[in-house]
């Protein structure tokens, strides 16, 4: 699939996605742009997936780590396990910081929406950059950072999404 068309619009025009992607990605709430709960539903993850496909221009032979370790400012070593655990979640925010983003939503969006980009792209997800998603899927996934949400019903909507794309993010 050609990635250089800069009107390449995935959300409304299926045609531009990758044939395995819209057969995995098959609940349309993966193609909603405007649920602030869905991958590309917020600026962040919008944003990246058009950082992405800048990113992939530029860099057509590397690995998606290679992108995530750019995306982490080469504190990819530092995106680990260990985030999620009650210390680490209660400073979420300030190892994001030190990540250079302004928060933990921000960062894990972002590290979703690209490896999603790339399944949306060209098909597949690179396996090195899976367990990064998946940090990023557990630690908004975390009670901790769900109970953050005061409508109940949103976290659960939030929690439902989450688990959607784990499971698209491990076949991919």
């Amino acid at each position: 699939m050609e990635i250089e068309d800069d009107d390449h619009d995935p959300w409304n025009e299926p045609a531009h996605r990758h044939p395995r992607a819209a057969e995995l990605m098959h609940d349309e709430m993966f193609w909603d742009c405007a649920n602030e709960l869905a991958p590309f539903g917020s600026d962040e993850g919008a944003d990246a997936y058009a950082e992405y496909r800048r990113w992939r221009r530029e860099n057509p032979t590397l690995n998606l780590a290679d992108c995530l370790a750019w995306i982490l400012n080469d504190n990819i070593a530092d995106y680990n396990q260990s985030l999620l655990e009650d210390e680490a979640l209660e400073e979420c925010d300030e190892s994001a910081d030190r990540m250079g983003y302004s928060d933990a939503f921000t960062l894990d969006a972002t590290i979703i929406a690209t490896v999603l980009g790339q399944l949306i792209d060209e098909g597949r997800i690179d396996p090195a950059a899976k367990p990064y998603a998946q940090i990023a899927i557990a630690r908004q996934s975390h009670p901790m950072l769900l109970g953050n949400i005061e409508d109940e019903s949103v976290a659960a909507e939030r929690r439902d999404i989450l688990e959607k794309v784990s499971k698209i993010i491990d076949v991919g």
